[in-house]
């Protein structure tokens, strides 16, 4: 762990979050200061510096995209807007922050313009949340039929020749 990574403490279980994902890689949970209602941040276990540092980049950004669907699904959100600044925790992290219609943003975030939310509010955002996700199934592969020849239709005349043919056998 980072000295003095609040992340890490929170991956580490020393500081509570109200937390909407989390398997072996991975966490995601709701900011204490949400730019709008179900702000998450989408935090890898393992410290990183950078969102780019992060060795499976490609996972990562699955779980964004799990949670973002998620907020879509649960909190009615019209679209999910991703950031990675990163200047104020030096943690890797992906903020999700739902977009609704005049939530008091731009085109762009505005940070000044954080949400007020109790706790209770908080808790019940993340299990929304959490509860919305789509965990995936195991893939079961599929058996792919093969397109099957369209035999070349007969014509009269090849009929006949056939006929003839069995007739003599």
């Amino acid at each position: 762990m980072e000295q003095k990574c609040i992340f890490c403490a929170i991956v580490g279980n020393q500081i509570p979050a109200f937390k909407a994902y989390e398997d072996d890689n991975f966490i995601a949970f709701l900011d204490i200061r949400p730019l709008n209602k179900g702000h998450t941040l989408v935090v890898p276990k393992k410290h990183y510096r950078w969102t780019y540092e992060v060795e499976a980049f490609g996972p990562y950004w699955e779980i964004a995209k799990k949670i973002a669907l998620a907020q879509i699904a649960s909190l009615e959100a019209k679209y999910v807007q991703f950031v990675t600044a990163g200047m104020g925790v030096h943690h890797a992290h992906i903020h999700a922050i739902p977009r609704y219609e005049n939530d008091g943003h731009g085109e762009y975030i505005d940070p000044s313009a954080a949400k007020q939310m109790s706790e209770q509010e908080l808790r019940e955002t993340a299990e929304k949340i959490k509860n919305a996700i789509i965990v995936e199934q195991p893939k079961v592969e599929e058996k792919v039929e093969e397109p099957q020849k369209k035999e070349k239709e007969w014509t009269e005349e090849e009929l006949e020749m056939v006929r003839k043919d069995l007739e003599q056998t």
